[in-house]
């Protein structure tokens, strides 16, 4: 699930097995560790590792023996203590701190071949004539498309160091012809926005999305209070769904734009970190409007930050389904070839005191087969209501009673999603036909559609997905083995047609396009407005 990072170097030490030829152990000791035992952890491995090196029947690669040795010793602690490679590292470091260098553009896999699936507005790509459904022949002479390159490889040749250049050959459908054209892309910074939709459902209702909490999420959230505000919002529905976490300095930063100044957000202690206290600073930009948090069962760790910290100070009401329950933080410790290692040192509690961390006493493993069994038994039940485990009772600013040891208990409970006629919708989108076909449908005509509609308010008003685009999806269906189900086509068209028209506005206009055709049709939004006093 999502990490709450603090950024540390120097020096954590694990031991590693090193790999150089010469060297037989790589050892880094961390100024705490087993100083009461008799034999310490560094020696004991150490041992273990130059037995393996000297001895052992075959030759080992120990690098790659060393990278595993540390994830299977990370993961008898805890099951979000973690370790990246370098490579991993540098991906990670990419989501966090918000932006990264390259083209900027989203790709686009089918089959072996590799398309430009949308070009991000203000980055690289963004005026040079690439355009969504090109597909992509050759990055600077390599093949990309027609050898089934892997999506790392494919990446590696497209990002670089600002200030480089890349060449890219395309392929284009122009009409009932193809064309090929070639570009020399400028790398850039591209900016990775997590608030992914922010925009007005009524006179009064705004509506925020974030889709992760990275180093820039704050000033992002910030930036779309104020133009909601301007916009007349009284009432924020802010969007935590499927939202697994991030910074947690963000979390912070984000919560307390909703609450008074000095309130508590949250704080952490472990056994060897002293209690911190995150509260909220001044000037918060919405601390009177009335808010709503969604949140459901993949909302996890900065998201229940938030979601705790506005639930116990009575300052928002909570919808949605039960939360992940991770309530452990990760510090982040870079090792010297450059690979990271995300090591617990901490555990949050709400401002009530509350852990909502779930068990994990039965090792990794059971802890996310509980997990999901958790997830059937609430989706399955005849009543919406949620098992507490752990029924000891906290208490909100108001007197509220409130339970911890397993996530957030949201205030209003949504159902899940039952109906049986989702079942053919799940088929095809989870086989990712949905999304296949409306990309298709982009190939051929997404040039004369960025001409039609000006911009992707005149595409959500005015664009239709018609009959020939259901009937591509259902044969589409068909060829992968998915009957066709008409009843279910009949109750649920107007989904079906709003999430083609979705992908189509993915590709031509961006994330928030997507999302706000997506809330048109969005089950929890609906089952939200008919709650509401």
């Amino acid at each position: 699930m999502g990490t709450d990072s603090n950024r540390h170097t120097g020096n954590f030490i694990l031991i590693l097995i090193a790999m150089t030829l010469g060297v037989i152990i790589g050892v880094m000791t961390a100024s705490n560790i087993a100083r009461h035992t008799e034999t310490s952890l560094t020696d004991k491995i150490g041992e273990v590792g130059h037995l393996i090196e000297k001895e052992y029947v075959d030759e080992m690669a120990m690098d790659t023996l060393a990278e595993r040795l540390i994830g299977v010793m990370l993961s008898e602690l805890d099951p979000h203590s973690s370790y990246f490679s370098a490579h991993e590292a540098e991906r990670h470091a990419e989501m966090m701190r918000g932006s990264f260098e390259g083209i900027g553009v989203v790709l686009h896999y089918e089959g072996d071949s590799c398309y430009v699936g949308q070009v991000m507005p203000g980055g690289p790509s963004d005026g040079v004539g690439l355009l969504p459904g090109d597909k992509i022949l050759f990055a600077d002479g390599d093949t990309i498309s027609g050898k089934a390159m892997p999506n790392d490889s494919v990446v590696a040749r497209l990002r670089g160091p600002r200030g480089t250049h890349v060449r890219v050959d395309i392929e284009r459908i122009a009409g009932k012809a193809t064309e090929r054209l070639q570009f020399n892309i400028r790398r850039g910074v591209v900016e990775h926005y997590t608030v992914d939709c922010a925009t007005m459902l009524d006179d009064t209702t705004g509506y925020i999305q974030l889709t992760t909490f990275a180093a820039t999420s704050h000033d992002e959230f910030r930036e779309a209070l104020l133009r909601l505000k301007q916009k007349g919002m009284r009432h924020l529905v802010f969007d935590l769904r499927g939202n697994t976490g991030g910074s947690l300095a963000s979390a912070i930063g984000i919560a307390g734009e909703m609450l008074p100044r000095g309130s508590l957000i949250v704080y952490t202690q472990g056994a060897h970190s002293r209690r911190q206290d995150g509260k909220a600073g001044y000037g918060g930009l919405f601390t009177e409007g009335r808010v709503t948090v969604m949140v459901d069962e993949n909302s996890a760790s900065a998201s229940e930050v938030v979601a705790g910290a506005l639930q116990d100070n009575d300052r928002a009401t909570i919808v949605g389904r039960r939360t992940f329950g991770k309530g452990l933080v990760q510090a982040e410790y870079d090792l010297h070839d450059g690979s990271t290692v995300l090591l617990t040192v901490a555990r949050y509690y709400t401002p009530s005191g509350r852990c909502i961390q779930r068990s994990y006493q039965k090792g990794t493993e059971a802890y996310y087969r509980e997990y999901l069994a958790q997830l059937m038994g609430e989706a399955y039940a005849d009543t919406m209501e949620v098992h507490i485990a752990d029924t000891t009772p906290y208490f909100t600013r108001s007197g509220r009673v409130v339970y911890g040891g397993g996530g957030i208990v949201p205030d209003r409970l949504l159902a899940y999603h039952k109906d049986p006629s989702f079942v053919y919708y799940n088929a095809l989108a989870g086989k990712s036909l949905i999304s296949r076909v409306a990309f298709g449908e982009v190939r051929r005509h997404g040039a004369e559609w960025r001409q039609q509609y000006r911009d992707a308010d005149a595409f959500i008003r005015q664009f239709n997905a018609g009959e020939a685009m259901m009937a591509k999806l259902v044969a589409e269906g068909e060829a992968a083995g998915i009957a066709c189900d008409k009843e279910s086509l009949r109750v649920q068209d107007k989904l079906f047609r709003n999430m083609l028209k979705a992908h189509i506005a993915f590709s031509l206009y961006g994330s928030e396009a997507y999302r706000r055709v997506c809330l048109l049709t969005d089950e929890d939004l609906q089952q939200l407005k008919t709650k509401q006093p």
